[in-house]
């Protein structure tokens, strides 16, 4: 089977490319994901590897692109590298829009085929992956493409699903999913120069755990914690993966606790919370219906959510989830179990 497009979010997708990179630089040099450095002992060396590699990634449909063209493919050195580097998590300003790469974008058959509602799964996976490019370089809050989002997830699972995913195969677009499509295709049509930034700080901390049986989430303010909520998990929630029930204490904790607009501070201590959050899906179902509710309720309240993975002995929230009433608030920190230093996963 040949892979042209691997569907954003597919928890293989990143297996599979650099399975392919791996090809394409055997014997040549080394690759991760993306990114290829073409070794030689020589110049000549170095430009034959890099002639090899030409042929190779043109061979298997593969477009390298960059400034410069040609002058790319010119050795100067004893070794080359060839790729693009998407840093999709990093907190810097973004690289802007190119106009011709906009244009094809936003007015290109593939756009118009998914706005229509009718597509094939090849043609959404391509508008969908300049949708997850566009709304990074131009900062545009993904947490407004809940529905959007949602579809790609649901697509992806069935395409991954299936004994021989059907990329030609015509799919439904909801009328939301298009709806949110439409606006960012209006955004990048407007001002597609706009150099991405970061969203000023809210400059509180969102506190989320769960236990087996009870949940508990905080919100932190100069030091102090100002505000929390807990609850015992009841009905089919109680026995529900922890996975799950930790998804669930994250979005009770941003629906009642955060308010401000910006950028949340969230520190959660279950790694595939933390990492659906940061991308905006997750491959569990149910997990998706949650996280899609905070999303809208982060969007609509002006909240980008910036989770970071702390380690559960310093989870300030953990006992919480464990039998201690909620402070009287403001209320003094607890003191950690572990002073690790919470880190962003992504």
């Amino acid at each position: 089977m040949l892979l042209n497009v691997l569907c954003m979010g597919w928890s293989w997708a990143p297996c599979i490319a650099q399975r392919a990179s791996n090809v394409l630089v055997r014997d040549l040099g080394l690759a991760w994901v993306d990114n290829f450095l073409v070794l030689g002992g020589t110049l000549d060396e170095a430009e034959r590897n890099v002639a090899v590699f030409r042929k190779r990634a043109q061979a298997a449909r593969v477009e390298v692109r960059a400034e410069g063209d040609d002058a790319l493919w010119q050795v100067r050195s004893r070794f080359v590298c060839v790729g693009v580097e998407f840093d999709l998590a990093a907190e810097t300003q973004r690289h802007r829009l190119d106009p011709a790469w906009a244009e094809r974008w936003v007015d290109g058959s593939g756009m118009t085929a998914v706005l229509s509602g009718r597509a094939t799964a090849r043609q959404f996976a391509e508008v969908f992956g300049g949708a997850v490019w566009a709304t990074d370089i131009l900062a545009v809050p993904r947490c407004h493409f809940a529905a959007l989002l949602s579809f790609a997830g649901r697509l992806g699972g069935r395409m991954v699903g299936a004994a021989a995913p059907v990329w030609d195969e015509v799919v439904d677009v909801p009328p939301s999913a298009r709806r949110e499509l439409g606006a960012l295709r209006k955004i990048v049509r407007e001002n597609p120069w706009v150099v991405g930034g970061v969203p000023e700080d809210t400059g509180s901390v969102l506190w989320t755990d769960a236990s087996s049986r009870a949940w508990a989430a905080l919100l932190e303010a100069e030091g102090r914690f100002v505000d929390g909520r807990q609850g015992v998990f009841a009905g089919p929630d109680a026995d529900a993966h922890i996975n799950l029930k930790e998804m669930l204490a994250f979005a009770e904790g941003v629906v009642r606790l955060c308010w401000a607009p910006g950028a949340q501070r969230c520190r959660i201590d279950n790694a595939a919370v933390v990492g659906a959050v940061a991308k905006g899906s997750s491959s569990s179902y149910a997990a998706n219906r949650v996280l899609s509710r905070s999303l809208r309720v982060a969007g609509r309240r002006g909240i980008v959510l910036r989770p970071d993975w702390v380690p559960s002995g310093g989870q300030l929230a953990d006992p919480y989830t464990r039998g201690t009433s909620l402070p009287r608030f403001p209320a003094q920190l607890p003191l950690p179990r572990s002073r690790a230093t919470p880190f962003d996963l992504f």
